[in-house]
């Protein structure tokens, strides 16, 4: 009977500790669930943080750490057992888990879908689009963001008919302003901007933007009180949903891309009320100043168009007959004399030189810029080491990923181009020599704008009165290519020993677009050089070997024609002139 009643108590006893260890099991696995749904919002929103400003290489390894620390295969985190197995499982802890792991996998989802949009931010198309596969396969129903997240990857492989057919797919319903402070309308019709102004269709680019616009508006106004504040009647998640500052520059990039200068620049100007911080925003509103002086330079190799311009007048009949050449060819000087403030928005030169002061003193310093520019190696390339002392991210925040870099750079080039090209317009030779020196000290600088820092540097020193320097920056051995910009190259592919570069073409293609016709204009230039010292025979030369070099995929600018005819006269060669005349302007035969 002892023995029998002891074995009943540790049987009782057991029991109870059994309700006991369950009770607290299941204690333990709801403040689980909630600190760890509380971590994974904390970790979204620092990875949000990240991205927005700018830093999509501290977003890829905090990623990397989150998957490592809070994504795990196993799914059996908490079971109370002990050594003997003397306790039999919890019979709620599989209901429990199933609820761990559908946040779990949503959690993983929401990672994907980061991860899809740092490889996006980088040019990293091919990891993005492994993630997009991955993100497919787990079964994740298609919803806004997956599709716009699919169209942004389709437009940066070039692929523009297919992202306007995936953006057709969404609904204007799928997404409400008043209940996620998005709207899915305002996104479709600038999405669908940028798709057409890649294309090279910037008129209809305006159109969606301004339709995009309206939508803004709509949304906006959709959740103000009437008779109340508008920042405390609307709900919190809203605040900051305004977009209309940022159509505005995107539909004044839009209008400066269609020729329409004037009214871009109205646009960037009011788009600088709350993105006066952005370097990009003050160099468009420099280019609207610089198209408002000159729109372009093709027309001057316009030979047949140009040559009535060599002749100012004719006077006199007969033996007494003279013909009088033009001054100068250039009719575009346009100094602005009133007394008005240069720092009044207007497109003017001299607002140009303002802004372009801006765009330089916001861009990042040159030990931030020139980083080596090496592809990048895959989702590791930044390691990231996190200890309990660490503040995630805080010691990257100088850090700048190499697609920011290779942006900077580019962006960086056209300021000190156009920087060097208004300081000569405006007649500040020093100040243009020193922007040239500063855009060709750059490295890795494109063909392009190494041709324009050439040239800036020789026009400068000529004015200056420095022929001998000017004459080393005019060999035309100086231009390897004319390419405008410098790309961003694909990741390395772990099957190929090459790397695959996404597909860009270029907006607007400048002019010259032929590297033949980009060293005829630095020849040229060369022999004004000559022509200045009062070498007129080696100027002559020089001269020949540019109009030689003329043909189908090399063309010369009317200048050409207007030096030879100074040659000559400077020779003494009269006849030869007025043969030349006859040649070119047969109306004064």
């Amino acid at each position: 009977m002892i023995e029998t009643s002891e074995s009943h108590a540790i049987e009782a006893t057991a029991s109870v500790i059994t309700d006991h260890e369950r009770e607290l099991a299941q204690n333990a696995l709801t403040d689980f669930l909630k600190e760890e749904s509380l971590a994974h919002k904390v970790c979204l929103l620092l990875i949000e943080l990240h991205i927005v400003t700018n830093q999509p290489d501290v977003a890829l390894s905090l990623l990397n750490y989150i998957e490592s620390q809070f994504v795990s295969t196993d799914t059996s985190k908490i079971t109370p057992t002990d050594k003997e197995n003397a306790i039999k499982p919890i019979k709620e802890t599989p209901e429990k888990r199933d609820n761990v792991d559908a946040a779990t996998d949503a959690f993983r989802i929401k990672l994907l879908k980061y991860k899809a949009r740092v490889y996006l931010m980088t040019h990293q198309l091919k990891l993005c689009k492994r993630e997009w596969k991955a993100l497919v396969s787990s079964g994740t129903p298609v919803n806004v963001s997956s599709i716009f997240l699919k169209g942004h990857l389709e437009y940066l492989r070039g692929n523009y008919r297919k992202a306007i057919k995936i953006l057709n797919s969404t609904t204007v319903e799928s997404l409400e302003y008043k209940t996620s402070g998005e709207s899915a309308a305002v996104l479709y019709y600038n999405n669908m901007a940028c798709l057409h102004h890649a294309m090279g269709k910037p008129n209809l680019s305006c159109f969606y933007l301004q339709k995009a616009l309206q939508e803004n508006k709509t949304a906006v106004e959709s959740v103000h009180v009437k008779d109340a504040d508008a920042l405390s009647s609307q709900p919190l998640y809203t605040i900051g949903g305004n977009r209309h500052y940022e159509l505005m520059y995107s539909l004044g990039v839009s209008l400066l891309h269609a020729g329409r200068a004037a009214q871009a620049f109205e646009c960037f100007t009011e788009a600088a009320q709350q993105l006066h911080n952005s370097p990009r925003l003050w160099l468009r509103m420099a280019e609207c100043c610089i198209y408002c002086h000159k729109p372009t330079n093709e027309v001057d190799f316009n030979v047949q168009k140009r040559r009535k311009d060599l002749v100012q007048k004719v006077v006199g009949n007969g033996i007494y007959r003279k013909i009088i050449l033009a001054s100068a060819l250039s009719k575009d000087t346009k100094y602005h004399t009133e007394g008005l403030s240069y720092a009044i928005p207007q497109p003017t030169l001299e607002f140009g030189m303002l802004s372009l002061k801006n765009a330089l003193f916001l861009l990042p310093d040159d030990n931030e810029v020139n980083l080596p520019l090496t592809p990048l190696a895959g989702p590791q390339s930044v390691p990231i080491s996190l200890t309990p002392s660490h503040v995630l991210g805080g010691q990257h925040a100088t850090q700048v990923s190499q697609a920011t870099a290779l942006e900077a750079l580019n962006l960086k080039a056209s300021v000190l181009a156009a920087s060097a090209y208004i300081s000569l317009c405006l007649g500040d030779h020093v100040v243009a020599l020193e922007q040239a020196r500063a855009l060709l000290s750059m490295t890795k600088l494109p063909g392009a704008y190494k041709m324009l820092g050439n040239l800036y540097a020789a026009e400068s020193l000529i004015l200056m009165n420095k022929i001998s320097e000017a004459i080393e920056y005019l060999k035309p051995e100086n231009i390897e290519d004319i390419s405008t910009f410098l790309p961003i190259p694909e990741t390395l592919d772990k099957d190929k020993d090459k790397y695959e570069e996404p597909f860009v073409k270029p907006v607007r293609s400048w002019y010259p677009n032929s590297l033949p016709t980009g060293k005829a204009v630095l020849q040229y230039n060369l022999a004004v050089a000559y022509a200045i010292r009062g070498e007129l025979d080696k100027s002559g030369e020089t001269l020949k070997q540019v109009w030689i070099s003329k043909g189908p995929d090399c063309d010369i600018p009317i200048h050409v024609i207007m030096l030879a005819l100074y040659i000559e006269l400077q020779l003494g060669n009269a006849d030869v002139s007025r043969s030349l005349i006859k040649q070119h302007c047969p109306q004064y035969q």
